[in-house]
């Protein structure tokens, strides 16, 4: 509650009391993922400071830095990646940040995960990926991103074809 309620110095009262900095909840949600998804900065850093690992992951698979770049929080995804959080760490269903930047049109974290060499050719579990997500969503300016380098992949015309045609060309 406290990382939830950015109270810096409750958190630091209760990890100065020996409170488990990587404790979790029944979904294995840590405070790093709670304080990441309100986008409380103050208790991230704090978090970290304390050690806290920056790719926890709850039962879904999502981890801090998922959840951060769901939520359009740059500047805890850049802390994160500092810290050292994955950039293609992925969920159970096989979606990366990336994924999650590139469907949610979230142009700056998409590019803050590049320049820390996130793969664009990561495929989900149903072989989507983030040049699908947002070619799907209609972002044109994501899918015509230049750091997003999509044209690394032979196989991605082939999923392209085969998958997202149609909406590919309305753009």
């Amino acid at each position: 509650m406290a990382a939830q309620g950015d109270h810096v110095e409750c958190v630091k009262h209760l990890l100065q009391h020996k409170a488990p900095v990587d404790d979790v909840t029944l979904d294995y949600l840590t405070a790093l993922h709670v304080a990441a998804h309100c986008g409380h900065y103050r208790v991230t850093k704090l978090l970290l400071d304390k050690r806290a690992n920056p790719n926890a992951r709850a039962l879904s698979g999502l981890t801090p830095i998922h959840v951060a770049a769901f939520m359009g929080h740059l500047n805890i995804v850049l802390l994160l990646l500092q810290n050292g959080a994955s950039p293609d760490v992925t969920n159970i269903n096989g979606y990366t940040p990336l994924h999650i930047a590139a469907k949610k049109n979230q142009m700056q974290i998409a590019t803050t995960l590049l320049n820390y060499g996130a793969e664009t050719n990561i495929l989900t579990k149903q072989g989507v990926m983030p040049l699908h997500l947002a070619s799907q969503e209609g972002h044109t300016d994501m899918v015509t991103l230049e750091n997003l380098d999509f044209h690394r992949s032979p196989d991605l015309y082939r999923h392209i074809y085969k998958s997202y045609l149609p909406k590919i060309e309305s753009l």
